[in-house]
């Protein structure tokens, strides 16, 4: 085993619900923190700057679509060792190696694109009318930078949950994002800067990177979290960390793309509402999904071990399954009831916007997605790479093509529509994966 035994691999139902616990308190800590941060900002900053930083940070992400690939790769190989170290030739310090090197090296290249072509990317990104009355490249410029030094969080996440280490996990998390709430309201308030915004934002995520290193360090052999790595790393990661990175490219546009044509077709204002209605909603999907993200590295622990580990797979599916699809369903229905009272609370009492229309449409949409969260786990564990990148990129480049033609014409609901094509497209998963158990 690697490290001292905090949080062994079991397979009892006790042990399961503990781990569902420190998921659900890791998943928590984002939106919450997310939420917070943003009835602070629609309060602090004006409508068009808080539009400004929704696109820039919606333009960063867009740079940086493979790094997830890369995370969720690490937490894969990562649980594959966990119990069997240098098997196959690699070892765990060795892929965190390669996945941080290879992360690090597409947000330096990116900086530094970012920096040399700074007026025509901002041009682009915020369009003639904001880019040539502000000063929008040095906030661009942050953003990359700070989307930057949180994708090298992730990947040393990723890895202490490829550990099954999800106690340490939260604990970080909660610390870092209440953390990162807390400057940036604080910031946002006594600057009114989206900079000073930023830069706060860039500092919270290095100093979480660095605790979360010396956490990952003293779980692994010889306390080493790097090691010189070979062929068989390198060659592992891009093997299935390829169709990953297809998945991660078109995952990241269709999160970011909408954002970046309201705001280049009806301006700063409505990018900023409309990023409002997504992150409300979208916890529809974020909390399941990162509820269950156990089950990514416990399907993978399990498929490792054969035969042996099937029947517990097909157990554990259905009922994740179940449970997923019926608290999803319950937080849609909450929401719509509820959703007046919780736009106020978040936006203030001038942010005008029903429960039909836009966020309706998007509650469907993330409702639809979060049915799929153990499906895609399953198949991604049991090395189906392949089968999800294929399913879940036609479905988000189908929506991508209709956010360019619905959102001109439709506005928001456009945008909310079109991102319902990958809602939809995804409920092939759910057929892959019940078609895979009958063959486990």
């Amino acid at each position: 085993m690697i490290g001292q035994a905090e949080e062994p691999p079991v397979a009892s139902a006790q042990n399961s619900r503990l781990r569902a616990l420190w998921s659900a308190l890791d998943a928590a800590a984002g939106p919450a923190s997310t939420l917070a941060t943003l009835a602070a900002l629609v309060r602090a900053l004006s409508a068009s700057d808080y539009g400004i930083l929704v696109i820039a940070l919606a333009a960063s992400g867009l740079s940086m679509a493979v790094n997830p690939a890369i995370a969720a790769t690490t937490t894969k190989f990562v649980s594959e060792l966990s119990g069997q170290p240098k098997f196959g030739g690699r070892t765990v310090a060795g892929v965190i190696t390669v996945s941080l090197m290879m992360v690090f090296l597409i947000d330096l290249v990116l900086l530094l694109g970012t920096a040399v072509f700074n007026e025509p990317l901002s041009l682009w990104v915020f369009g003639a009318a904001v880019a040539h009355t502000r000063h929008v490249g040095q906030i661009l410029l942050l953003a990359v930078l700070s989307i930057g030094t949180q994708q090298i969080e992730a990947v040393l996440a990723a890895a202490l949950r490829g550990l099954e280490r999800f106690r340490r996990q939260a604990l970080i998390e909660i610390l870092s994002r209440a953390a990162l709430t807390a400057v940036v309201i604080y910031v946002a308030w006594h600057t009114r800067s989206l900079e000073m915004i930023l830069i706060a934002q860039c500092a919270v995520y290095l100093a979480s990177m660095l605790i979360r290193a010396v956490a990952l360090r003293r779980l692994l052999p010889d306390k080493r979290l790097f090691e010189l790595s070979g062929r068989a790393e390198a060659g592992a990661l891009f093997r299935y960390g390829g169709w990953m990175w297809l998945t991660a490219l078109a995952g990241v546009a269709y999160t970011s793309a909408d954002r970046i044509i309201i705001g280049r077709s009806l301006g700063a204002a409505p990018a900023g509402q409309y990023n409002i209605y997504v992150q409300i909603t979208q916890l529809i999907h974020f909390i399941p999904s990162s509820l269950f993200a156990f089950s990514f590295p416990a399907f993978s622990r399990l498929a490792a071990q054969g035969s042996t580990g099937g029947g517990e797979i097909v157990k554990s599916y259905k009922s994740y399954l179940h449970t997923v699809s019926l608290s999803a369903l319950a937080m849609a229905a909450a929401m719509m009831v509820f959703w007046p009272w919780i736009l106020r609370i978040l936006a203030g009492t001038g942010f005008a916007g029903g429960q039909f229309g836009a966020p309706g449409i998007l509650t469907v949409n993330f409702l639809l997605l979060a049915c799929n969260v153990v499906p895609y786990y399953l198949l991604l564990a049991l090395g189906r790479a392949r089968t999800v990148s294929m399913i879940t990129t036609a479905s988000m480049l189908a929506a991508l093509v209709l956010m360019a033609l619905l959102i001109p014409r439709y506005g928001l609901e456009g945008a909310a529509l079109a991102r319902l094509a990958y809602g939809v497209g995804s409920l092939i998963l759910l057929q892959r994966a019940q078609r895979l158990l009958k063959l486990t």
